[in-house]
């Protein structure tokens, strides 16, 4: 029998639903710039990692460091309460039913360390997590450094739902499923030839047909 991989999970768009409140505070911010609302297609197809650059195509270029830290800090408090945060279809199923089999999971996100967990326990994930990995600061910077600093050995699966987590499964060797419920549509992320589901609830057969 296969041994069974460790499974960490990306978070933002993958176990959490934060896609309404991630683009209403973006929306906020583009106003105080004076520059158009996004949509959500509009948001699917053009996000991406850094967000820094994410943001500087769309016109918010801030003129140096203090004031990034600023805007990240603000969007950061208008998502923290918004109504609209919720779990992905299937995310709280799944998580337990995995460690009910058996499987090792985590979490690795560019969300702030704190506000990571605290939304986790927030939702009933924390105590599920063996691993819970986030970043120093608000930037939403790449996850290469912090996944390679985990020095995770065997089997890994990354779930996920950027090109980013593509990226960073490539990277470090690691095997990848990308959901298309989250901030980058399904044509987008078929582009990275990793399986894509279309809701989490299909990631148990896809395991089972591949670590049974």
């Amino acid at each position: 029998m296969p041994t069974l991989p460790t499974i960490l999970w990306d978070f933002n768009g993958t176990l959490l639903d934060d896609l309404k409140a991630c683009i209403d505070s973006l929306n906020v911010l583009l106003r105080s710039y004076r520059l158009p609302p996004i949509t959500p297609e509009e948001y699917r197809a053009r996000f991406s990692f850094p967000v820094a650059d994410f943001y500087h195509s769309l016109g918010v270029r801030p003129i140096d460091n203090f004031e990034w830290e600023s805007l990240a800090e603000s969007f950061h408090l208008r998502y923290l309460f918004s109504k609209s945060l919720a779990l992905q279809p299937g995310a709280k199923e799944v998580v337990e039913l995995l460690h009910c089999q058996g499987y090792r999971q985590g979490v690795l996100s560019a969300l702030e360390q704190q506000l990571l967990q605290l939304q986790l326990r927030q939702f009933g994930l924390a105590d599920y997590m063996d691993i819970i990995c986030g970043s120093s600061d608000y930037a939403g910077s790449s996850k290469q450094d912090a996944a390679r600093a985990l020095g995770l050995t065997g089997s890994i699966l990354l779930v996920g739902d950027t090109l980013h987590d593509a990226e960073v499964a490539n990277a470090l060797g690691w095997k990848c499923v990308l959901c298309a419920a989250g901030h980058q549509t399904q044509e987008r992320l078929e582009q990275a030839g990793f399986p894509v589901i279309e809701t989490l609830f299909a990631l148990p057969s896809l395991l089972s047909e591949t670590f049974a």
